[in-house]
């Protein structure tokens, strides 16, 4: 092989490159969400996340508050005669 040979098969290769570069660009420029586009989503999915986290604070809260009412009508019908 010469060595106008060599260069010329490397210039291909790169060419061949450079068009699968750009290909993969553009493939990726087509799947990859803008900010646009997930902004309202991801509001959305924190809204949710805090409503179940006070959702789940809520229902804490009454646990407490009915186990505590169990142990005083508990306490007071072992002591209360």
């Amino acid at each position: 092989m010469t060595d106008h040979e060599m260069i010329a098969n490397l210039h291909r290769r790169m060419d061949r490159q450079d068009e699968l570069l750009l290909e993969m660009r553009d493939v990726l420029n087509k799947h990859v969400a803008t900010e646009e586009q997930l902004r309202p989503h991801l509001e959305d999915l924190v809204a949710l996340w805090r409503g179940s986290r006070f959702i789940a604070a809520i229902i804490t809260a009454i646990a407490a508050l009915g186990g505590g009412l169990w142990a005083i009508v508990a306490w007071a019908r072992d002591h209360i005669k």
